[in-house]
């Protein structure tokens, strides 16, 4: 079964925008997997791979890939993903306090265990159905290499080249991530600084992400520019090993929505955008 929809609807100065989704149903091994398979609007505007490279690839997700969610969510209900990045350590559930405490994850682990390397946790101010227009999820990086001490990795060019792709799983919904950005920025909460409700905030960060001056920024070829505040970002981030007192932040844009859950409302009300 294979389908390609686009949603949009207007209300006021609010949009409803859901991305170009094209899904296939196969069986594996007895079970019914949804597996994106997509050829989507490049980063530069193109379709495709027409007319030279483009940001957004054709993606399959890895059907043998075997995450512990279930197992994770059965002893903590603050579980809601799991987040997979191939050939990296990267491979943890993603968390959020039901409490709203966004500094309890900063010291117990997923089974809220106290723990000094934390968990992979996203603060409350971001919703865990994974359609705000940034998720920022964090980590620390311990000197093991657990955790997230692999994004530092993404601030060289050829490892950052080497790896393409983010994966998040969820009970209902498996979502595909082209890394397209890894940079170190200041110290500050991206969700403080920026106001993702308007379109006006969304582009802000966007222009945060081409900027230029910073030698340790790495854009992937095909998306220099593009982005807009209809796309569906994650940013991962964790302290930097290279620039101390910064953070190291790999930025992802969503291709892949095999349940095409992933929806919200654009305000482009705000008078300043």
């Amino acid at each position: 079964m294979f389908f390609m929809k686009k949603l949009t609807t207007q209300t006021n100065e609010k949009y409803k925008i859901r991305r170009y989704i094209g899904i296939d149903v196969i069986a594996v091994k007895g079970i019914i997997l949804l597996l994106t398979a997509f050829t989507l609007t490049g980063c530069s505007g193109k379709s495709g791979n027409a007319g030279g490279n483009t940001g957004y690839e054709t993606s399959i997700l890895p059907t043998d890939k075997e995450s512990g969610f279930d197992s994770v969510k059965r002893m903590n209900d603050d579980a809601f993903a799991w987040l997979y990045i191939p050939d990296t350590k990267i491979n943890y559930p993603v968390l959020q306090s039901a409490e709203g405490d966004d500094t309890f994850y900063q010291g117990h682990n997923e089974f809220k265990e106290p723990d000094a390397e934390g968990a992979i946790y996203i603060e409350a101010a971001n919703l865990n159905d994974m359609c705000d227009f940034n998720e920022v999820i964090h980590g620390s990086s311990p000197a093991d290499g657990e955790r997230f001490a692999d994004l530092n990795s993404f601030l060289d060019k050829t490892y950052f080249d080497e790896h393409k792709y983010a994966y998040v799983y969820m009970e209902d919904n498996s979502l595909t991530y082209y890394i397209i950005a890894a940079y170190t920025r200041d110290n500050t909460r991206l969700l403080e600084q920026y106001d993702f409700s308007y379109a006006s905030g969304c582009s802000e960060f966007i222009d945060e992400i081409y900027g230029i001056g910073d030698m340790n920024k790495i854009i992937r070829e095909g998306c220099e520019t593009g982005l807009t505040p209809e796309h569906f970002l994650i940013t991962l981030t964790t302290d930097s090993t290279v620039e101390p007192g910064k953070q190291t932040v790999v930025v992802g844009c969503l291709v892949g929505d095999a349940a095409g859950k992933i929806d919200r409302e654009i305000d482009y009300g705000n008078d300043s955008y």
